[in-house]
């Protein structure tokens, strides 16, 4: 038995451990896990507190036996796009059997009559929500909830709203996948208190920012605490470093050029450029925040900015789908796994990027299909977390291997 996990361990926290013993506590202690995770950004758009080698070792430490990542032209998109891109991932690995996932509502009938509302062809009832200030995903929630009477609370909950588009993406493929609802322990995605041993990564993160060690150590796993009460607040990189960066970008865009990068549209060009005076990039931020534009999906926008993402870019990676497998971290059994992968998988499995690109084709941005493009891209995602850090360490991409974890 295989089972698959989409996540981001920003950082790996108890939960994240309790969902891994859970899995193995109901299908058995050797059951196999993959775990598929965001990279150089996380799909919030923040800066992960650890680098995705680091993160990636963290999991398997922890449990998991193979962490993959993400493609971060998926990676660092709305919960739609995310999922669609761990499903993907997982389904064409040809190898998985579930799919788990925990969320404070694990009713699988609930969830699956939730996933076969397709909202397009409720377009005249989404553009009038729209149009009255509601963002896309309250939006959507509305009609899903109107149709099927869930209860609209079920279904703003971040975990849920993931797993909707889980089974949509499964569906999509066509996926063999089954899916494995796992209760969420304590608390709420965003919850800000810990509750015993349980946090939100939300929390944790603010527990790091503040270097609340003790709460800290309540909450996270000893691996994660060793790791990370070894920083120190000149460690925790920030997006500020870049803001005189973005903000020249945008002062020398038309509003014609901004219209070109993905996720701008509804004018809000304009606002870009008169946000760019702003002083720092909180302000900057906040001069942009609205019902349809959320703090998430402008921290997503800045990156997209700063690498010059367009919608063709966009589109090809969602007609395309992940284009490879990459391995960042496994265990003696995730490299059994690995081997069966190549055996079945659809696509590459990719263990030394420069197989495919190389630093010559990097720097003369020779991408002459969708795989090379992708690693590209995950390759200046990481280049971008970097930037931000105090002692940045370019393009590691072509020098880091597979954290390999022995357990014998």
């Amino acid at each position: 038995m295989i089972t698959g996990i989409i996540a981001e361990y920003n950082p790996f926290h108890n939960g994240h451990l309790y969902q891994i013993n859970k899995i193995r506590e109901i299908l058995g202690a050797d059951t196999r896990i993959i775990a598929c995770i965001s990279g150089g950004i996380t799909q919030r758009g923040e800066l992960p507190i650890l680098d995705k080698w680091q993160r990636a070792a963290l999991a398997v430490q922890n449990g998991a036996n193979l962490v993959l990542e993400i493609p971060s032209l998926f990676a660092c998109r709305s919960a739609q796009h995310f999922a669609f891109g761990g499903v993907s991932l997982l389904h064409q690995l040809g190898v998985v059997d579930k799919l788990a996932f925990s969320t404070k509502y694990p009713d699988i009938d609930t969830l699956h009559k939730a996933a076969s509302i397709n909202v397009a062809d409720q377009r005249d009832k989404l553009l009038s929500l729209l149009k009255q200030g509601n963002s896309y995903a309250a939006a959507t929630a509305q009609i899903i909830s109107d149709l099927t009477g869930t209860d609209i609370d079920i279904l703003k909950e971040p975990n849920t709203i993931l797993a909707i588009e889980y089974l949509k993406a499964l569906k999509e493929f066509d996926s063999s996948i089954e899916i494995m609802p796992i209760k969420r322990m304590g608390t709420s995605h965003n919850d800000m208190e810990a509750v015993g041993e349980y946090a939100s990564g939300t929390a944790i993160r603010k527990m790091v920012a503040l270097a609340k060690e003790e709460e800290l150590k309540k909450v996270v796993p000893d691996s994660t605490f060793s790791l990370i009460s070894q920083l120190t607040s000149n460690d925790i990189g920030s997006l500020e470093k870049l803001y005189p960066t973005l903000q020249l970008k945008i002062l020398h865009s038309s509003p014609e050029k901004l219209r070109e990068i993905y996720s701008i549209n509804e004018g809000i060009e304009y606002k870009l450029i008169e946000a760019a005076s702003a002083p720092t990039l909180a302000e900057f931020t906040n001069k942009l925040i609205g019902k349809r534009y959320q703090r998430t999906r402008i921290n997503r926008l800045i990156h997209c900015l700063l690498l010059d993402i367009n919608k063709e870019l966009m589109d090809e990676a969602d007609n395309t789908g992940v284009a490879y497998i990459r391995a960042l971290a496994f265990d003696n059994i995730g490299r059994d796994i690995i081997k069966k992968i190549k055996k079945a998988a659809s696509i590459p499995v990719i263990t030394k990027i420069t197989q495919y690109i190389n630093r010559r084709d990097f720097i003369g941005k020779n991408m002459p299909e969708a795989l090379h493009k992708q690693l590209y891209y995950d390759i200046q995602y990481n280049n971008l977390y970097q930037l931000c850090q105090n002692a940045p360490k370019l393009n590691r991409d072509f020098t880091m291997s597979p954290v390999f974890i022995d357990r014998d």
